[in-house]
């Protein structure tokens, strides 16, 4: 506003310093097209008579001979603003020295009475309020020589609109449009703006009060409002709260795509942005849809909680039944009072161990205290990890909505807009809400790790030694991972996906390290190795994230290599790799190069050791294509990676018991039939996704998706809801896998 004033101001002061100026000042009229010619020496005052249209009026300005050194001035005043800009319009882009004149402008005034017809007019029709609007627009030029200009100023049509219409507009850099939206009674607590488009011409759409002026230009529409940045799709939620007069919302197109692609983005990938021809114009069509009520809020929230807890009781109550009349039923009690048999281990028992081809799971439990001791050291590191972790992440993503909130800037966040509905100052309530699957189904695990605990304490001589400690790590590990995607949902970015998968990295660490536990319980990797192992993944994440280069790839497939094969010589020599190492030397100095020195003596050790490193050196592989493509992240990539090798450890595990006849108890099968089923159904959901934070926000609203469960929920909420029973259901697998063993003895139970 200051600026135009200005600007008026200096036009006038100009124009007196001219001696010769000759001002022609002539009446106008509406719907008209007017032709001018004017110099230097030439400048009209055009007036319009007053208007009582309800409608507002847009003034159109286009010429073919102005030039942008010495441009036509267009100043338009009226009763409460004043308007300028030159014909051709200078449009700046985002690259260094490089701006677009457009011929063909145009600008929505405002209306006159638009406080009145906002705040007293509902109904939008023009009794009883008496409104008007008047226009004086003066025109001149500083060319010597003459340049014409045509002139329009007509009503804008379809500048009131309403909900479940779908309208059309044409937009250019030069050529911004607005429309007026009002809540009527039958609207529900938020509306979705929906806004389609078949070109990729960068858009900036804004929802702004329902007072003026308009921000409508490039260099002012983000001072005022909430705006996004669209191409194909955009959505924006809007609270009636916020909004209860009514909204404008406005279509400014940018001069080039850089703020809709790569080259904008946190991490840019290999396409640059193009500045667009300076004729470039978009068609877009939008429409205002009714979204949910209060009342639908309220049920779906409530209803997700009340079915989960069901769903937890139901299946508590079935865990309770197993553990005292299922398959552990029937084992043997030992005494309650059991003590660790310290003896030192000689190196000549350790070339036993290392030499022996059939192991069993007594050499390697002679320690139920520590053991115990050792798995619940499990427990308190993830709970410690969980405080120190969380505090610092929940403070960051509070802060980014209320910066989101402040700023209106929904470019920060890569929310699904077609379904994300705002409650308690979060933009996405939905995406957070459905994270409490989690927590339930955590809180449900515990209590049956509780009631194991209590029927089965500790065993020595018989069955795999329990590791309880592990079991509730699990426990707390899916609740506060329930609470970190909770987190990373307030405001999804780039910069903190890892807030969502950093506790996915330690459930699926804990289960590997369960199952190795399983038949190595004295050599198992300690708490405090493996969450050092952990921090150093999630480090390398960050890194990854940050700055995904190839040399961070090749750095990271070099350095995974190389740890891959020392554990695997640490697992072939059950955790004595330098005494294993002596004796390959001893071997090779007696028979030489032979085939023997390199046989494996334990084939059924070896091989699975080596097929899992080839699946691994082809994760890795594929990883690096991908990422040549720009087909993943490097988060995502290492997640997968994760997940891929706990497929494989249970895989193995379970198959492996079937080599050795060892049964898998009813109990097992079940859980591991509905972890299977629910890992497959919310795989399908979690695979289509309706955001993608590896592009741009613009590109992210491209996959965003209607909501598909009870109004309130999409995808990827579904996905959550899913997963958690999932998860639920493959950490009763694994705890009642061995189960068919609790009754044999451990002299008896094999080493794999």
């Amino acid at each position: 506003m200051n600026i135009h004033l200005t600007t008026s101001i200096l036009l006038i002061l100009v124009n007196s310093i001219k001696t010769d100026l000759d001002v022609i000042s002539s009446s106008a009229k509406y719907e008209e097209e007017i032709l001018l010619w004017l110099n230097a020496s030439v400048e009209y005052i055009l007036n319009f008579p007053e208007s009582k249209e309800l409608d507002p009026y847009r003034v159109k300005a286009w010429s073919i001979d102005a030039t942008h050194n010495l441009p036509v001035l267009l100043v338009v005043r009226q009763a409460k603003a004043v308007t300028s800009w030159t014909v051709p319009e200078l449009i700046e882009t985002t690259k260094t020295k490089r701006a677009l004149f457009f011929s063909n402008t145009s600008r929505l005034m405002c209306h006159d009475s638009m406080y009145d017809i906002v705040n007293l007019n509902p109904d939008f029709s023009i009794e009883p309020l008496v409104i008007s609007q008047s226009f004086i627009l003066a025109v001149s030029t500083s060319s010597p020589t003459n340049v014409s200009v045509n002139l329009k100023l007509e009503k804008e049509k379809e500048f009131y609109v309403k909900r479940d219409v779908k309208y059309e507009l044409t937009v250019s850099p030069s050529r911004s449009k607005y429309v007026y939206f009002k809540f009527d009674n039958s609207s529900s607590d938020t509306v979705v703006i929906e806004v389609d488009s078949d070109d990729d011409v960068c858009l900036t759409v804004s929802v702004q009060d329902s007072r003026c002026p308009v921000m409508d230009s490039n260099r002012d529409i983000k001072y005022e409002g909430v705006y996004q940045t669209v191409n194909r799709k955009g959505a924006l939620t809007i609270s009636k709260h916020h909004y209860s007069s009514g909204f404008f919302l406005v279509f400014v197109a940018k001069p080039d795509n850089y703020e809709c692609s790569q080259e904008s983005n946190v991490i840019p990938l290999t396409r640059m942005s193009s500045i667009l021809e300076n004729n470039i114009t978009t068609i877009l069509t939008f429409s205002i849809k009714n979204s949910i009520t209060l009342r639908e809020y309220g049920l779906a929230s409530v209803g997700v909680i009340v079915i989960l807890t069901l769903f937890g009781i139901l299946v508590s109550a079935i865990i309770m039944v197993f553990n005292r009349f299922g398959t552990i039923s029937k084992r043997e009690k030992e005494k309650a009072e059991i003590k660790d048999f310290i003896e030192p281990i000689t190196d000549e028992e350790i070339n036993k161990i290392i030499l022996s081809k059939d192991l069993t799971v007594d050499t390697f439990a002679k320690y139920p205290q520590r053991i115990k001791q050792r798995s619940f050291n499990y427990l308190s590191h993830t709970s410690s990890i969980a405080l120190f972790y969380s505090i610092p992440v929940i403070q960051l993503v509070v802060t980014y909505q209320r910066v989101v909130n402040m700023t209106g800037n929904q470019d920060l966040c890569y929310y699904n807009f077609l379904c994300a509905h705002p409650a308690f100052g979060f933009s996405d309530f939905n995406h957070i809400f459905s994270n409490v699957g989690y927590i339930i189904i955590g809180l449900f695990f515990i209590i049956a790790v509780i009631d194991r605990q209590h029927i089965i304490k500790i065993t020595k001589e018989k069955g795999i030694p329990v590791h309880y400690g592990l079991f509730y790590a699990m426990g707390v590990a899916l609740i506060i991972e329930g609470i970190l995607s909770a987190c990373y949902h307030i405001c999804p970015s780039q910069s903190n996906y890892q807030f969502d998968t950093s506790f996915m990295y330690i459930m699926a660490v804990l289960i590997m390290v369960k199952l190795y536990q399983n038949r190595h319980p004295d050599i198992n990797a300690t708490a405090y190795t493996t969450f050092s192992v952990i921090g150093v993944a999630i480090f390398i994440a960050m890194i990854g994230i940050l700055d995904g280069t190839l040399f961070i790839w090749i750095f990271f497939i070099v350095a995974y290599s190389i740890l891959i094969v020392l554990l695997s010589f640490k697992i072939y020599y059950v955790n004595y790799v330098i005494n294993g190492m002596k004796q390959f030397y001893k071997s090779y100095k007696e028979i030489g190069f032979a085939m023997e020195t390199f046989s494996p003596l334990r084939k059924g050790r070896f091989f699975p050791i080596l097929l899992t490193n080839l699946a691994n050196f082809s994760m890795l592989g594929f990883g690096l294509y991908m990422y040549f493509y720009n087909i993943t992240d490097f988060g995502t990539f290492l997640l997968g990676l994760l997940l891929g090798n706990t497929v494989i450890h249970i895989s193995f595990y379970t198959l492996m018991k079937l080599i050795h006849k060892e049964r898998i108890c009813i109990e097992s099968i079940i859980f591991g039939a509905l972890g299977l089923g629910f890992w497959i159904a919310s795989g399908i959901f979690f695979l289509d996704a309706a955001t993608l934070w590896t592009v741009t926000p613009a590109e992210s609203r491209q996959w965003n998706q209607g909501c598909i469960f009870m109004n309130f929920f999409d995808k990827h909420d579904v996905w959550h809801l899913l997963s958690a029973k999932a998860l639920y259901f493959t950490f009763l697998y694994l705890m009642y896998l061995d189960d068919d063993l609790c009754g044999k003895p451990q002299r008896n139970i094999p080493v794999f």
